[in-house]
């Protein structure tokens, strides 16, 4: 992870308000998750190689009201993400520019699933 590290230094500059990942994942309005989405799943690829595991990815609304949405990463063996990898999952999705796919550079799994109503 050392190469994620050194890239989110060099580009710093982050969103504000930053959104920040809980229990539940990343939450907010689903028009302003696109680029949440977009970058749990490079997120995603780069655990999965990490893990060299499937690692899922949930979409979920579940009990909220309509317009209220999140996603949230889970690891190869069911639970949450690891919490040593939520920074590393704010920084992603708070950095002003998309992640460079160049640095992935390995394959990976996920597995997308969401909630129905």
């Amino acid at each position: 992870l050392w190469w994620w590290w050194w890239w989110c230094q060099k580009k710093k500059k982050v969103l504000v308000p930053k959104i920040k990942y809980g229990t539940a994942g990343f939450r907010g309005k689903a028009k302003s998750l696109d680029r949440v989405m977009e970058r749990v799943g490079i997120l995603a690829a780069m655990r999965s190689m990490y893990c060299k595991k499937a690692i899922g990815v949930m979409i979920t609304a579940s009990h909220n009201p309509i317009e209220d949405n999140g996603v949230k990463i889970v690891d190869p063996d069911g639970d949450m993400l690891a919490p040593d990898w939520e920074p590393i999952a704010e920084d992603v999705v708070n950095l002003l520019t998309t992640p460079s796919i160049d640095f992935i550079c390995d394959t990976g799994t996920i597995i997308i699933g969401r909630d129905t109503r």
